[in-house]
């Protein structure tokens, strides 16, 4: 009796053996028969994200009515493993057995570093019964690597330049445009406005609200030229306070550059109050200092005795371009939370489009390219200082790119200043957006006024790639990997050559500018 028992269980066993392996050698059939695409054909980021969408196609009669079809995908790089919790799914219970089954979805995941180099995959599994347990799957490759092409997109990043840019605006003490910013703000040209005799304080108060309100000079006045009497006031009021401003600016220090280094230096020590330098002196000897640690040395001192708009938004400016020189990320950080503290505190004197766009700046470091590109916005909207102007315009370009709004990108390039980084990002648009034509002018112009630059000769490479043109591809991408350190390495990951990456004169290429 044991021993038949022990038969049957064998017997048992070979026979679960036999249809479990009938049943993965149907399901093995049945994930051959699928039809799995996805669009775009290459994984692009756009933005902070990869976005793509899958469309699965399974033959009819694939399913029985207690079988379940899901498809999930994930992304590989490096040792980590991106699993999707969305997943494409259908029940066979509910298929027309004569109709083919048609699966589509659309998926995201957020870019990390490294991404560039993975690759996406989907997992097809094949349930049955009720508890839908899985019997078999099957794995299959979709995409290797992710084109990140808008990311070259420049606004001052430090990627191979001899020399680390530097962000932001520093505002001059006796800048017209940036008249108000001082320890008095606008009380001055509030107390000419309030002391002219010739109209009375009604008819003067619409000015005096402008002049408390937020925006620079040149906001400020184009805000006020629809108000009553301005040709008056402006006649008799601000050209008479512009002048005297422009004096200033030219008027040369009551102390010798050498004492002001002296005490500059003995300030910065702590051996003498910051209030022996005047607040003009004192922001002079500040603008002298070749230092990034030197200048915040005099400013937070400056704070101290002079507090004022001009004060807190260079301090910002100063703490920005020491994170933008640090590479170890809690110090950067830190410096970054300095930033984004002296510039709140500038725009709580008075909401200035300087500390707004360097406010920005702070957010572009951190990776949030949205609170970026609403700041520069801002900071546009409150300047009419056709200078300004252009500065604000590249920056929303360049963040337009990186946010995948092409023709937007273009929008604001086009009104920005035609400077070689300016009609790169052009040319980048262009070749997003698929006009290859336009794109190889803007990179051909940006290489004209500084040939030393690799971007304008990469940004040509990438055209060349686009329409298979190969001797130009290699023509230029040799000038840029020769000038540009960080163009040499991204050029052999980078999806957009994918094709050429292994033929002879991709690597001689490659070879030649590592060995010089």
């Amino acid at each position: 009796m044991i021993i038949e028992k022990k038969i049957y269980a064998v017997i048992g066993v070979l026979a679960a053996m036999f249809f479990n392996s009938c049943n993965s050698g149907q399901v093995i059939k049945k994930a051959e028969n699928q039809k799995v695409f996805m669009e775009p054909q290459v994984l692009s980021r756009l933005g902070d994200s990869v976005r793509f969408s899958i469309n699965a196609l399974l033959p009819n009669a694939t399913l029985s009515r207690n079988e379940t079809y899901s498809l999930r995908p994930k992304f590989v790089y490096g040792n980590e493993i991106l699993r999707f919790e969305k997943k494409l799914e259908v029940r066979g219970d509910t298929l027309d057995p004569y109709e083919p089954v048609e699966l589509q979805g659309s998926f995201s995941m957020p870019f990390k570093e490294g991404m560039e180099k993975g690759a996406l995959y989907v997992v097809a599994e094949f349930g049955k019964g009720r508890k839908n347990l899985p019997v078999g799957n099957s794995e299959e490759l979709l995409s290797r690597g992710v084109i990140t092409t808008a990311s070259l997109a420049q606004i001052g990043q430090y990627r191979g330049q001899d020399e680390i840019p530097v962000l932001g605006i520093w505002l001059s003490p006796d800048s017209l445009e940036m008249t108000g910013m001082g320890t008095n703000g606008w009380q001055e040209l509030e107390d000419r406005l309030s002391g002219y005799s010739n109209l009375p304080f009604s008819s003067k108060s619409p000015f005096l609200e402008v002049l408390k309100g937020p925006g620079d000079w040149s906001y400020k006045k184009w805000k006020m030229t629809g108000i009553p009497h301005y040709p008056e006031i402006n006649r008799a009021v601000f050209t008479r306070f512009e002048r005297d401003i422009r004096r200033q600016a030219a008027k040369e220090p009551d102390i010798s550059e050498v004492q002001l280094s002296i005490l500059a230096r003995n300030i910065r020590q702590g051996t003498v109050p910051a209030d022996t330098l005047s607040e003009r002196e004192l922001a002079e000897a500040v603008a002298r200092e070749p230092g990034w640690k030197e200048q915040e040395q005099l400013l937070l001192a400056m704070e101290k005795v002079y507090p004022s708009a001009w004060g807190y938004s260079n301090l910002g400016m100063v703490f920005l371009n020491q994170a933008h020189r640090t590479q170890a990320v809690q110090k950067k950080n830190q410096l970054l939370e300095n930033a984004l503290f002296a510039l709140n505190r500038s725009n709580a004197v008075y909401e200035n489009p300087v500390a707004v766009y360097n406010l920005g700046l702070v957010f572009w470091l951190w990776g949030d390219k949205f609170s970026a590109y609403n700041n520069f916005y801002r900071a546009l909207a409150l300047t009419r200082s056709d200078e300004l102007r252009k500065v604000y315009e590249a920056a929303l370009g360049a963040v337009s790119i990186f946010n995948g709004d092409y023709r937007l990108a273009s929008i604001h390039l086009n009104n920005a200043e035609a400077d070689p980084i300016n009609l790169f990002n052009q040319g980048l648009a262009n070749v997003l957006a698929k006009d290859y034509y336009n794109a190889t002018l803007k990179f051909e112009e940006s290489a004209i006024q500084n040939m030393s630059n690799g971007y304008p000769f990469y940004g040509l490479a990438l055209v060349a790639a686009r329409n298979g043109e190969e001797t130009k591809l290699y023509e230029n991408l040799k000038k840029a990997v020769s000038r540009n350190d960080f163009l040499k390495s991204r050029a052999a990951t980078d999806r957009e050559f994918f094709m050429y990456h292994d033929r002879e004169g991709f690597k001689e290429i490659l070879r030649a500018a590592k060995s010089e």
